[in-house]
């Protein structure tokens, strides 16, 4: 997972924001209340303008 983060971060036009939960599965089943409060967390700050917005890209 960290390769795939570390190959977006060189993209330009992107912003990548990533959280890893210890111990989770493929499934997150032991781990689904905090995945979703995570979730929730991350939605609640792109709404209120906290992470920026990436710049729209150019088509040709």
């Amino acid at each position: 997972v960290q390769g795939l983060v570390d190959k977006l971060h060189t993209q330009k036009g992107i912003t990548i924001t990533q959280k890893t939960l210890p111990g989770a599965n493929h499934f997150f089943s032991n781990d689904a209340d905090l995945l979703l409060q995570e979730c929730a967390d991350y939605l609640d700050r792109r709404l209120a303008g906290e992470l920026s917005d990436p710049r729209p890209k150019r088509l040709r």
